[in-house]
Formats: structure tokens, C-alpha cells, sequence
């Protein structure tokens, strides 16, 4: 879904700014002012969990939202401390978060754009971004946490597979036959096609439709088994010239906006080798997944950036362990763990190092090591 005119589109933006505008007169400087500390952390609209821990006055709460303490204040609830509350944020002062329940649908699973995306995003659009792009259809990965994580695994890689971010290398691989029309329907871009095309017809259709254009011009039937073999390679032809058609009307159409973060996500992804995911493992257990593509320009290049390996990143808040951000680096020797909590959580993840090994051994990923990082009470373990 990556326009094939976007240099033109970024040339055409970058003259029209640059010509249509006078030189602009150079006056006495004036002083700048300077930004202030205390820009708000959470923006309107934003969805948050958030785990009541102490009630005040006028329904605010003492809150831990993403391993932070803040201030919540929520009108109109009926809402108590020790409650797990799915919210959205209505507005954000430097010393209170004011926040309203989120409706009883599932929380999205969506992707996040770096400032890189945000800036092509802006070049491309000339608007900054939508909202992040949707994905495992709005839907909880799982409807109740799993007993063993071999459950949660095949639909991490099912998420990320069908999010729309790889359509295009799908579409490749379906014009070669190693995949089904199907699965591309799974993804945002088979969901959305360009107005007034269709499907490239498959099967009994493609056939019956070479069938009657052979009766309308009058043409004369061979024996059964050339007729046979006939069908086939017309049907061939036909579902060939059909999805070139189909790709050129869509190319052609402008991008529908439900796919614009979809687009931009590409283009963050073409521009960075990294990808984000956030959304909800099963029912209030928010996940956010990092992954850092090493195949990148840089590992052409230089062939030890090469063998560096995959590096990813796990941050979710837990029931008893609290915030944890877990940061691992996978090799061919295996894979190397480090952890990032609170100091109550530092213990057990400690203890758990053994039986933790032997979980990944019988994954047969050795883990070639494990270290925890200590943070105080309520910090912010940050991006890896």
C-alpha cells in the first residue's frame, strides 16, 4: 500500500513550500521562551489501565498507571481502590489525570509510530498522524490468561502477521502460490478493496467465466481432454490479467484514511527496521512488544551488524510482580535475558532463573544469560 509516486509527492510538497512563500523579513530577535517541565505525560483520548490504590476527596485517586503513581480523578463512578479500570483520558494538568471509563469492547491492539514515521507521516499527508493502526481486530489475544505461554506464542506471530505491515511481500507470495487468497482477506488491505474492483475470480468461477466468453464468440469446443487443459491455462490467464488489473485500480485510487496508519507504520518500518505492537494479551493484561529488525541497510553492509542478532522487548504490568520490562537479545547460541523491575519484583524474577532456563531449553533456545536491573518505586523503565 506504499505509493508508488511518493518521491514525486514529497518533491511537489517540498517546492510548493519552498517557492510559495516571500523571503520573510528579518526584524530585531526576540527572546525565546523557554519550553516548560511540566508538559502533561498523557494525552486526551489516550486509553490507559489503571490500578486504584488510595481514594481521596471529589472521586481523585492515588493511581499506578504503566508503573507510574499519579493523581486520577474520575467523576460519576462508582469505582473503589484495589479496582483495575480500563480508561480514557478527557484531560491531563500537571498534577492530575482526568480520565473516563473506556467502553465495554475489548481495548485495541495497535501499533505506535517513532518520530521518524510521525515526520513522513506529516510530509505525506500534510496532517500529522491518525490514531495507530488496529490490530488482532480490536480483539483480546487470548479470552483468559494461558496456562503455558506455548498458547500465547502462535498468535503473537499471527498478530504481527496479519497487521498489514508485510501485505505487499504477501501479495508476492500469493501470485506465486505459496499462500491463499484467504489469508491476504485476513489483513486490513483485503479487508478495504479500491472502489469498484473484485477479487480475482478463482476456480469454478474463472472457469465457467472462460467458458461463456468461448460460447458468445462462437468458438468450437476441442475433444475433453484439450478442453480440460484449455480451461485451466485460460483460467490461469484471466485470474493473472484480473489481480494486475485489480493491484493498477488500487494504486491508482487515493488511500483510504482507515489505512493510513497502516501506511505510515510501512514507512516508519522501511525507515527504521523497528516495529511496535501494544495491545491487550487477554482481558486487562496490556502487552507492549518491540522488535528490532538486524537485516537492515547497516547489515549489508558490515557483516558483523549482521550476525548481531534480533533484539526485542516485553513491557506489561503484572498482578503481584508489578511493572516489568523484560529485554532480550536472540542469537544462534540462544537467547540472553535482561530484566528491568521494581525491587519487590527483582527477587522472585531471580529465583525463577532455573526454572525459567529449563522452560527454554525445551523450546530449544538455550538462554546464554540473565541479569536484573533494580529501578526505584514508580520509575519509568523507558524505551529499550
Amino acid at each position: 500500500m506504499i505509493p508508488a509516486d511518493l518521491t514525486s509527492r514529497l518533491r511537489m510538497l517540498t517546492e510548493a513550500s519552498f517557492f510559495s512563500r516571500e523571503p520573510p523579513e528579518v526584524g530585531a530577535p526576540s527572546a525565546v521562551k523557554p519550553i516548560a517541565g511540566d508538559l502533561p505525560e498523557f494525552l486526551p483520548g489516550q486509553k490507559i489501565i489503571a490500578t486504584l490504590q488510595e481514594a481521596r476527596d471529589n472521586g481523585v485517586f492515588r493511581a499506578q498507571v504503566d508503573g507510574k503513581q499519579v493523581n486520577l480523578s474520575l467523576q460519576g463512578t462508582s469505582a473503589k481502590a484495589g479496582d483495575v479500570l480500563n480508561l480514557v483520558v478527557t484531560r491531563a494538568t500537571p498534577s492530575t489525570v482526568i480520565a473516563t471509563l473506556a467502553s465495554a469492547a475489548p481495548d485495541t491492539a495497535s501499533t505506535s509510530l517513532s518520530q521518524t514515521g510521525k515526520l513522513i507521516s506529516f510530509l505525506l499527508t500534510g496532517q500529522p498522524s491518525p490514531q495507530p493502526a488496529s490490530l488482532a481486530a480490536n480483539q483480546p489475544l487470548l479470552q483468559a490468561p494461558p496456562t503455558a505461554g506455548q498458547a500465547l506464542a502462535p498468535l503473537l506471530k499471527q498478530a504481527i502477521s496479519e497487521s498489514g505491515l508485510f501485505y505487499e511481500s504477501h501479495q508476492a507470495r500469493w501470485l506465486s502460490g505459496e499462500t491463499d487468497a484467504a489469508t491476504l482477506m485476513r489483513e486490513p488491505q483485503g479487508r478495504s478493496p479500491a472502489a469498484g474492483t473484485q477479487p480475482p475470480a478463482t476456480g469454478a468461477a474463472a472457469t465457467a467465466g472462460t467458458t461463456a466468453s468461448s460460447a458468445a464468440t462462437g468458438t468450437t469446443s476441442p475433444t475433453p481432454q484439450a478442453a480440460g487443459a484449455l480451461a485451466e491455462g485460460e483460467a490461469a490467464t484471466v485470474q493473472r490479467a484480473e489481480a494486475s488489473s485489480a493491484a493498477q485500480a488500487r494504486a491508482a485510487a487515493p488511500i483510504p484514511d482507515r489505512l493510513l496508519p497502516v501506511v505510515h507504520q510501512q514507512l516508519d518500518a522501511l525507515a527504521t527496521n523497528h516495529y511496535a505492537w501494544q495491545g491487550m494479551a487477554w482481558p486487562g493484561q496490556r502487552v507492549e512488544w518491540d522488535i528490532d529488525d538486524p537485516s537492515g541497510d547497516s547489515a549489508g553492509e558490515d557483516p558483523e551488524a549482521a550476525q548481531a542478532g534480533w533484539r526485542s522487548s516485553l513491557r506489561l504490568t503484572l498482578p503481584k510482580l508489578g511493572a516489568v520490562e523484560a529485554r532480550l537479545h536472540l542469537t544462534d547460541a540462544g537467547v540472553s535475558l535482561h530484566f528491568v523491575a521494581d525491587e519487590d519484583a527483582a527477587e522472585p524474577l531471580r529465583r525463577g532463573r532455573a526454572e525459567l532456563a529449563e522452560a527454554l531449553a525445551q523450546a530449544s533456545v538455550p538462554m546464554t544469560g540473565m541479569s536484573v536491573e533494580v529501578t526505584a518505586p514508580g520509575a519509568d523503565h523507558g524505551e529499550t
